[in-house]
């Protein structure tokens, strides 16, 4: 007996709210008939659906069902699939040399199906995976093969993380915690305790000198490299010291009344630096744990420009907030400058009365326009943190010409004199398809391609990057053929591109391992396929 197609109904039988993750079982499909009915022809002949995934023809295999009225065809993704906006099944069905018959051994004809809404089944299989975010330990694939730690993932893929150096970080509860030598860290927000991503920063050296409080006692003395400034009538004490999140903190309480005659500046001083130059960039940080009492003029974190002589000349002065990471940076403007200083001060007029008591820790100052993760200090050293690298060869996961990458990352700051990167393919500076931010000039989202030291390819997002946002970039590719896309804005398509060979992944800088992102990777995806542009902006927003 034959089955009319009005007898065929399509049920969609698993469902995929989000996406189908790197290393996904089959998309199973069912085809339900009127009657029973035997397939034949499998292995080798299996009966099969067509489906679309961005334009590439996969197949849904029949998998089971004979002898009743329910058959199931399964779709396994292919590595490299990627289609979020869901894939297209195409009716009829496919007898591949197989035969679909009923009981008797009649031929089921026509094979047409109600084609079903597949637009919940999307597809992101990419071959190679990083998740710095997933869970504790990030979550990561290899061509199918997942991994739930970093160090086993870079196993498999021969890929490498160094930094020559220990280096701090928050964990999940908004402890500071130190990560030792060639031990990657996964960063939190200190305050939210949100995860952050994986921490990427270059070589930078805290100028402050035992930003630890190494020797400190209570009393009236201050530790080494640490000092109170007042005046006559007021004293500064150190009433509590002690550790508290992670973080070597110092109480001092201020108080008396000044009897000077004149003003002057009750104040905690974390040193003053040298040399330093008219239009250097200088960024100071302290953790104002609380400031409270009475204080008659509002206290203020000062970075102070100085001649070589130690006259004072000018500075900045933002007021403190009680609780926060309190940050400042200033472009030397004195022509006459030869030091800076950095200290929390207020303003004592004379007769004034102040009663102030101020708990802070981890004072940090860098040459920069911006500040990077703290770094300790003890007694009378300055201490310098090693670079972060990661980067993992090309293999199995990658294709020499074609393929399409993904970064997801964010900063704190714009103003920078490089241009920070999130990702790179490469096999040098010279020969490299990169994603970044042009920080040095426009500070906006960036794709380039370089082949033999020349750009062959360029795409940018025409809008200023917002510090601490999360970006979400792509750029697909092949030869004569690439496109960028950043936050779902898309470049323009550039149909002369020159694809450079590449030998390895580099992550959280830009090419050639130069400007270091100074700020935290997400997530990374490659997929050996140059993608369209529709699923560029899907998988960027």
């Amino acid at each position: 007996m034959k089955i009319k197609a009005s007898a065929f109904l399509t049920l969609l039988l698993l469902t995929v709210a989000d996406e189908v993750k790197a290393a996904p079982a089959n998309v199973d499909f069912t085809i339900t008939t009127s009657e029973a009915v035997n397939v034949t022809g499998c292995p080798a002949n299996c009966p099969r659906i067509t489906v679309t995934v961005d334009g590439q023809t996969r197949y849904a295999q029949y998998s089971a069902g004979t002898g009743s009225s329910s058959l199931t065809f399964s779709y396994a993704p292919t590595i490299g699939d990627l289609d979020l906006d869901g894939v297209t099944l195409t009716s009829p069905i496919d007898l591949n040399g197989g035969t679909i018959t009923d009981l008797n051994g009649n031929a089921i004809t026509p094979l047409t199906y109600t084609v079903p809404d597949t637009s919940g089944i999307k597809i992101d299989y990419p071959s190679l995976s990083m998740d710095f975010v997933a869970d504790a330990d990030g979550r990561y694939t290899l061509n199918g093969t997942a991994y739930n730690d970093l160090s086993s993932f870079l196993g498999a893929a021969g890929g490498s993380y160094t930094r020559a150096s220990t280096a701090t970080y928050f964990d999940s509860t908004g402890t500071l915690q130190t990560a030792a030598s060639g031990v990657p860290r996964f960063d939190h927000d200190p305050i939210t305790h949100a995860p952050k991503g994986l921490l990427m920063e270059e070589s930078r050296t805290n100028l402050v000198q035992n930003s630890e409080f190494t020797g400190a006692s209570l009393g009236t003395s201050p530790p080494v490299n640490i000092t109170f400034g007042g005046g006559a009538g007021v004293t500064a004490t150190i009433t509590d010291i002690g550790i508290l999140n992670g973080e070597s903190y110092m109480e001092v309480h201020i108080a008396g009344t000044n009897i000077s005659g004149s003003t002057f500046y009750p104040n905690v001083s974390f040193g003053t630096f040298s040399p330093a130059a008219q239009w250097e960039d200088w960024s100071g940080r302290v953790h104002i744990i609380s400031s409270t009492g009475t204080i008659p003029h509002g206290p203020q974190l000062q970075l102070a420009e100085l001649t070589a002589a130690n006259v004072y000349l000018t500075s900045s002065q933002p007021a403190l907030v009680s609780g926060s990471y309190m940050t400042l940076t200033r472009t030397l403007s004195n022509v006459n400058v030869g030091k800076t200083r950095f200290i929390i001060l207020t303003t004592l007029l004379n007769g004034e009365t102040i009663d102030w008591t101020l708990k802070f820790s981890v004072p940090q100052v860098e040459k920069s326009t911006f500040l990077t993760s703290y770094i300790p200090t003890t007694g009378n050293a300055t201490v310098t943190r090693a670079a972060d690298s990661l980067t993992i060869p090309t293999g199995s996961w990658s294709s020499a010409t074609i393929g399409t990458l993904f970064a997801q990352g964010s900063l704190s700051y714009l103003g920078g004199p490089k241009w920070p990167g999130l990702a790179s393919l490469e096999s040098s500076s010279a020969e490299s398809m990169a994603l970044g931010i042009h920080d040095n000039s426009s500070d906006d989202p960036f794709s380039e391609i370089y082949n033999g030291g020349v750009q062959t390819f360029a795409n940018y997002k025409g809008s200023a990057y917002t510090p601490n946002a999360t970006l979400k970039s792509s750029v697909a590719y092949e030869q004569n053929n690439a496109q960028a896309c950043f936050d779902g804005q898309l470049g323009v398509i550039d149909t002369t591109t020159d694809i450079p060979a590449i030998s390895k992944l580099r992550v959280g800088s830009y090419r050639g391992g130069g400007s270091i992102l100074n700020g935290w990777i997400n997530k990374i995806k490659y997929y050996p396929y140059r993608h369209t542009s529709t699923q560029l902006q899907l998988l960027t927003q």
